[in-house]
């Protein structure tokens, strides 16, 4: 037992000098093949690595995590040696459904040791632009300053407002106090039965228009009313998230394919005759939630 300690630095001084003696020989390089992407949109991603033909390199598959981008292809090219040195290349075909307006992403090949382990070595960080299609608004709105002077009657009784004012307050907190869930409950229902019918109404007219001349604008704001109305169902800010953080949430996770289709024409211009049949799967999925959640209120949950 006294030799473990020995045995555990010295483990670490041989890993040590692999990653140092590997480091100063092995060369890795790689970068964005294009300089801008579009959301949902093919990009491509090369590395290379150079190697002492005595070591064994291992660049990344399928498995490896590609964050903030999503694998869709590769394409590895036979190994080139030259004075004892290996020279190995890929190329990687990338998705992104970020909107982050400058994306980075660097890549590392695996370099096995002779103890068994591997020694990661990264690749320098590139980045690439996001290029958003989507229309920028303004808000052009002026205010008018009025500076008319007012006569204000100053013979109003205020002691008297005020006492009208506590006691119809002391009023509605009793009647608050006793049938303020049962009352909430109602008013929200009825709440949320106006905003369901006039979004459901405004809806079936987006889809009519977005199924007889589909466009990048109609789409954007069909899919920003969506999202306005069911931050009011689910008391959700789904107006604040992206396609990714939605998908996230348990309820929606059967509109992945959906949304991510409705992205690539409101985000990458990427317009089809079939998507008023998203937006069709957006409506029965809202009917439903909102069958859901109103019987939940119905029920006393």
């Amino acid at each position: 037992m006294r030799n473990v300690p020995g045995r555990i630095f010295l483990f670490f001084l041989i890993l040590f000098q692999a990653i140092t003696g590997q480091g100063q020989r092995i060369m890795v390089s790689g970068g964005f093949v294009e300089d801008s992407l579009k959301l949902g949109e093919n990009i491509h991603y090369w590395l290379k690595a150079q190697y002492p033909s005595t070591n064994e390199v291992i660049m990344p598959d399928t498995t490896y995590e590609f964050t903030p981008f999503e694998f869709s292809d590769k394409a590895f090219f036979p190994s080139m040696l030259q004075n004892e040195m290996i020279k190995d290349s890929a190329v990687y075909t990338l998705q992104s459904y970020e909107i982050d307006q400058i994306q980075y992403l660097s890549l590392p090949v695996f370099v096995l040791t002779e103890t068994g382990d591997s020694v990661k070595i990264n690749a320098q960080t590139d980045s690439i632009l996001f290029q958003s299609l989507a229309p920028v608004v303004s808000d052009t709105t002026q205010l008018i300053t009025n500076t008319d002077f007012q006569l204000v009657n100053k013979d109003f009784n205020y002691p008297v407002l005020w006492i009208v004012i506590a006691v119809l307050a002391i009023i509605v907190a009793v009647i608050y106090f006793f049938y303020g869930d049962r009352i909430r409950k109602k008013l929200l229902l009825r709440k949320l039965k106006k905003a369901y019918i006039k979004y459901s109404d405004k809806l079936t007219v987006q889809i009519r228009t977005i199924r007889d001349q589909p466009s990048q604008n109609s789409s954007l704001h069909a899919l920003s009313d969506w999202k306005v109305f069911m931050e009011l169902l689910e008391n959700k800010p789904f107006s604040k998230l992206t396609t990714r953080e939605i998908m996230k949430i348990e309820q929606t996770n059967e509109l992945q394919e959906t949304l991510k289709n409705i992205d690539r024409c409101v985000y990458g211009g990427i317009v089809n005759d079939n998507l008023y049949k998203d937006f069709q799967a957006l409506e029965d999925f809202t009917q439903y939630r909102y069958s859901v959640i109103t019987d939940e209120l119905k029920n006393g949950k």
